[in-house]
């Protein structure tokens, strides 16, 4: 192992900037040598946790156990953990350079993406029911150009955490991977990409106003997640999500946000969550909220098959 030239993937990996052919080398690497792997666990270790911080570098923790919410602060093993890296090193590799007829694609079912079937104002809380917008106060209405689209009204804290920062406005549907099941069992790779067009309306520059679109992927079913939102992150299986911040300042452009997600072929099921908020640091409280929208919310489960599927055909 070249100790110069694993530094450098390294740094790369925790600071989320792989390029494609860095993604490959180190997922290579990983697999082929023993001594790589043990350095990139205590590394990973040292450095905290799994992924790159939280949020700001937009991979968090991996695992490979199922959900199981009544259980809460259970320890991560570095089994668990050498097995989320390679999973997550191994498929980023693959998103970046996968060759299109190796791939399939196909929209993964969200319901009312568009916020048409809604009126007036979102169901207040998580919602309890799978594919039903719910979360924080916010409202359905039209905004630049689009005759209907989610605003967000007003931050708040976690439901099930007392005395939570008032942090971000978070809207949330539950998406059941039960009719994509087969596919995620024979396929050789899979991903999930969230796609959702924001706006700040604000006329003058303001206080930064972080969106985010995050994905969250979990094992089992999901008639739990409601009770116990938000999950330890040891529950989750696998999770991505991409922010923008905004000023404002008469901006009348929609922006697109794109997040990718790897799934597991246990994956069971999703969470979906828009959001606006602080830009600030962890636990710092949201600005003034109201002028901020979402709308054309997209899923697309993207497959590679097997190799031996592929010589089948």
């Amino acid at each position: 192992m070249n100790d110069e030239r694993y530094q450098a993937l390294f740094d790369a990996w925790a600071e989320s900037r792989l390029t494609a052919a860095e993604a490959t080398e180190l997922s290579a690497l990983l697999r082929s040598d023993p001594q790589a792997r043990d350095r990139f666990r205590a590394d990973a270790a040292f450095h905290g946790q799994l992924h790159a911080a939280l949020d700001e570098l937009n991979l968090e923790q991996a695992t490979a156990k199922p959900i199981d919410f009544p259980s809460r602060g259970r320890a991560l093993g570095i089994a668990a953990m050498l097995l989320a890296v390679g999973l997550t090193v191994a498929s980023l590799g693959w998103i970046l350079t996968a060759r299109a007829e190796h791939s399939e694609s196909r929209p993964l079912g969200i319901r009312d993406g568009g916020f048409d079937a809604l009126e007036g104002r979102v169901p207040d809380g998580f919602p309890f029911e799978i594919f039903t917008w719910g979360g924080d106060p916010s409202e359905i209405t039209s905004a630049q150009g689009h005759p209907t689209a989610l605003r967000f009204l007003e931050a708040a804290g976690e439901p099930n955490i007392p005395n939570s920062p008032r942090q971000s406005c978070d809207v949330f549907q539950i998406i059941d991977l039960k009719s994509v099941r087969d596919q995620l069992l024979t396929s050789s790779e899979a991903y999930v990409e969230l796609q959702a067009n924001v706006i700040d309306a604000r006329v003058e520059k303001n206080t930064p106003v972080r969106f985010i679109a995050k994905v969250y992927v979990f094992e089992g079913s999901p008639h739990e997640v409601a009770k116990n939102w938000p999950p330890q992150q040891d529950q989750v299986l696998a999770s991505g999500a991409q922010f923008q911040v905004s000023l404002g300042c008469k901006s009348d452009q929609w922006k697109t946000l794109t997040t990718r997600c790897v799934l597991p072929p246990t994956a069971g099921f999703l969470v979906v969550q828009l959001g606006a908020g602080s830009a600030g640091q962890p636990g710092e409280v949201a600005p003034k909220l109201g002028d901020q929208y979402a709308d054309d919310i997209r899923l697309t489960l993207r497959t590679r098959q097997n190799k031996t599927e592929l010589a089948a055909r």
